[in-house]
């Protein structure tokens, strides 16, 4: 009974072992081809990135002024950078590992053989990169190893910032992927690149795109701003550092000034994935779409910047002593800046080629954003404010007058006088007069009694309520905000105290006192519709609150009346220069001017 048991238990399992037998033959001898390539094909290649691409930069007409145009670039492995620069042994052994794959590395030789074949090939990669620039790259003044060996540092740089992040040390993802060393590559200029470079698999010619600017865009170079590569600054302080497809990567560009900076979070997209298995075809689930950004449209009308851009620049050039100007148009209600013009400016296509003619040329200043960089006296613009604060702060009435001798001291005439007439060394006697005459005829002597009265605290407190000493709104990186000399201000920036001097310097616009461009049209603006509203530059955005001024509708007429008759009026200030009689319009306004410091033009060391 115990034999027959025996038997058949050794039995079952001699069966099982023979069912296990003939499967593993099935599946290493008739199968074994099916299964091969089964495994092959479940090893993925490594992710392709797919490139977003930059939104466009529209004028109010819907006129395209800025694009992303397709291309290709030239990028390299980060290990080979590596390991080229500065030897580093990890990165050699991943890159000897792509070398053996790709089956141009020495066959039957040692590992250090190996290596010293790896340093020979890729110093015959040097020579190959600096010679293609040469003959096919704009960029060749700078030899490829130098511009790898900035990019290296640029990495080692975003990891040492990471690890100051994290408390700890790792590699980051600029260290395991493709950067690219030249990028904007034409039609022609890739194809001699995948010819030139075949035989480095770390060397990859991928398509790209590059930012243009559309034909006849100097006017508009500053406020369509440029694109500069990104930072280890950049990166450490990205709001998007935990989004793998949206923070900056070491090898890409942003926005450095004017729209392309301020609008950087909806020009800018996401990148994509792209996954491929060993046949080439693309695995569905690792697929992911990229999100290209959102385009730009500007409230600027690019016809009218470009009319204006020439009547400045004829105008500038009939004036030597001039190095260069600005227009700001704004719409009244909205606060729409219609044009922003800042004469002399430069083909933005060609920047780069241009730079350093740019920058040395110290009296045009070509790279200066006048109209919301610079920083002026408003002078007598500013007095139908003053006088308004004035009114309204029971300091004088409509009724208050002044006499003007064209002195505020009689005994004192080398100081404190009304404006020079033109042509002669005689100071304008404007006589017996109230606001409205005072305004005509920009009367100094009544501007400093009112600016004695009201004092600095007076007069700066108004100037906070039209964005003296604040941004305009636009969100300009390169945007001075002017200077409102508070008391506080002059302690800390002058060591000053306010004095009956100053107060009277700040009336007619002088001293420390400063506006841009953009903040001078907003103030005619506000003396058009009696409230304020930030400057409105991107015309998606919402329309920003607007608040009223104070002053009662008799003070408004007045200060009105007097810019009107300094247009309208013979005895105005601007009458012989832009009086003009038209049935439809009324032209109304305040002539300024002020004592202006000249720019450094040359340095003798």
């Amino acid at each position: 009974m115990f034999d027959l048991r025996l038997k058949i238990l050794l039995g079952g399992f001699s069966l099982a072992l023979l069912v296990i037998a003939v499967r593993l033959t099935e599946l290493q001898v008739v199968k074994a081809d099916y299964y091969r390539n089964a495994a092959e094909r479940s090893l993925l290649l490594k992710p392709k990135r797919l490139p977003f691409v930059r939104g466009r930069i529209l004028d109010r007409t819907g006129e395209v002024l800025v694009s992303d145009q397709p291309c290709w670039d030239l990028m390299i492995d980060f290990d080979a950078i590596a390991f080229g620069i500065a030897k580093d042994p990890q990165s050699g052994e991943d890159l000897l590992t792509l070398w053996k794959r790709s089956g141009r590395a020495p066959q039957g030789v040692s590992h250090g053989s190996l290596v010293a074949s790896l340093e020979n090939e890729l110093d015959d990669m040097w020579r190959d990169l600096d010679a293609f620039a040469q003959r096919h790259w704009y960029e060749a003044e700078q030899a490829a190893q130098d511009r790898c060996r900035t990019l290296y540092d640029r990495v080692r740089r975003i990891r040492e910032a990471v690890a100051r992040r994290r408390g700890f040390d790792a590699p980051v993802a600029e260290e395991r992927v493709r950067h690219t060393i030249m990028p904007a590559l034409d039609g022609d200029q890739q194809i001699a690149a995948r010819e030139s470079f075949l035989r480095y698999p770390w060397i990859r010619v991928e398509r790209s795109s590059v930012r243009r600017f559309a034909h006849n865009t100097t006017s508009l170079a500053h406020v369509l701003g440029r694109m500069t590569r990104v930072s280890a600054k950049d990166i450490a302080h990205d709001p998007n550092n935990e989004d793998p497809f949206g923070r900056y990567r070491a090898d890409e560009t942003r926005g450095a000034t004017g729209v392309e900076y301020s609008s950087e979070t909806l020009l800018r997209g996401r990148r994509g994935r792209m996954t491929l298995d060993r046949d080439g075809n693309v695995v569905t689930s690792e697929m992911i779409e990229a999100e290209n950004g959102s385009d730009v449209s500007l409230t600027i009308n690019a016809n009218l910047q470009r009319r204006l851009y020439r009547l400045l620049g004829a105008t500038v050039d009939q004036v030597p002593e001039s190095g260069g100007g600005a227009i700001v148009v704004m719409d009244v209600p909205s606060r729409e800046v219609l044009a922003l013009v800042s004469y002399p400016s430069y083909d933005p296509n060609r920047f780069d080629e241009w730079y350093a003619t740019l920058r040395d040329d110290t009296v045009g200043l070509p790279l200066r954003f006048r109209a919301v960089s610079n920083r002026y006296s408003p002078g007598s613009i500013i007095k139908p404010f003053v006088c308004l604060t004035g009114l309204t702060s029971g300091v004088i009435d409509l009724n208050s007058r002044e006499t003007c001798t064209g002195y505020l001291f009689e005994d004192h005439r080398d100081r404190w006088r009304c404006w020079q007439m033109h042509g002669s060394s005689r100071r304008k006697a404007h006589g017996d007069v109230d606001v409205v005459e005072a305004l005509t005829g920009s009367c100094n002597i009544f501007m400093y009694r009112l600016g004695e009265h009201l004092g600095v605290d007076g007069m700066t407190s108004a100037f906070d309520m039209i964005g003296i000493g604040r941004s305009s709104g636009i969100g300009f990186r390169e945007e001075s905000y002017g200077i409102n000399p508070t008391s506080s201000w002059l302690a800390t920036n002058k060591g000053l105290r306010t004095t009956p001097g100053l107060a009277r310097l700040y009336a007619i616009g002088q001293g420390e006192l400063s506006m841009t461009p953009i903040q001078v049209a907003s103030l005619m603006a506000t003396y058009a519709s009696g409230t304020y509203r930030d400057a409105t530059l991107v015309g998606a955005a919402e329309q920003k609150p607007a608040w009223t001024l104070p002053g009662d509708r008799e003070s408004w007429q007045a200060i009105r009346s007097g810019m009107y008759g300094v247009v309208n009026d013979p005895d105005g200030t601007a009458y012989k220069y832009a009086h003009f009689v038209n049935d439809r319009y009324a032209l109304v306004g305040k002539t300024g001017s002020a004592t202006a410091y000249p720019w450094p033009t040359a340095y003798n060391v």
